[in-house]
């Protein structure tokens, strides 16, 4: 076994606050559940990533997936908090950045996995950049699941990924018709 193949990548799942962090609960439960069904451990370990000051997304991790979710949560900081100035967020969001950069860096997720929350744009971008320059496998992916409520139009971090993604998922038929030009957009019904 070569030394590539020695090295264990993680999937980081973006959590946000409220509905964000519950929808995510409900996919990385389907994906341990798949993964338990398989017999497989390929997209272990999971690091949960959330704001510093989210404290919703600590109880849900722990009502859904048990103490196991809660041993590989993430600390990071929020790009812009809820009623932040946009002139003051400027400076939050180059820090978010700085910081996602340097976890991506360091980790070397295989798997990006979000929906949404502000939260995640610097984690997406960061894998991004880092996948172009060689410091991610080039079997990641980065995946971004819309938000169940989106059904007409994509929210501002959907707009911001849909070109960078390597799967954009929505949950609604005319929300996919809208964008079928776009070869990295998927519809599978709705999954929650």
């Amino acid at each position: 076994m070569s030394t590539e193949e020695a090295v264990v990548y993680p999937t980081y799942v973006i959590l946000g606050s409220g509905g964000h962090t519950a929808e995510m609960c409900k996919i990385t439960k389907a994906l341990l559940q798949q993964q338990r069904a398989k017999d497989s451990d390929k997209y272990q370990p999971i690091r949960f990533v959330a704001a510093n000051n989210d404290e919703t997304s600590d109880r849900q991790l722990l009502a859904v997936l048990g103490d196991s979710g809660t041993d590989s949560l993430l600390r990071v900081p929020r790009s812009r908090n809820v009623g932040q100035s946009w002139l003051s967020s400027i400076f939050t969001i180059i820090y978010a950045l700085l910081w996602s950069c340097w976890l991506i860096w360091r980790d070397r997720p295989q798997l990006v996995l979000c929906n949404g929350p502000g939260t995640c744009v610097p984690y997406c971008y960061a894998a991004y950049m880092w996948r172009l320059l060689g410091r991610l496998p080039a079997n990641s992916r980065i995946v971004f699941v819309e938000s169940f409520c989106r059904v007409e139009t994509l929210s501002l971090s959907g707009r911001l990924l849909l070109p960078l993604v390597d799967m954009f998922v929505v949950h609604w038929p005319g929300l996919a018709k809208r964008y079928e030009d776009r070869p990295n957009l998927r519809y599978f019904g709705r999954l929650f």
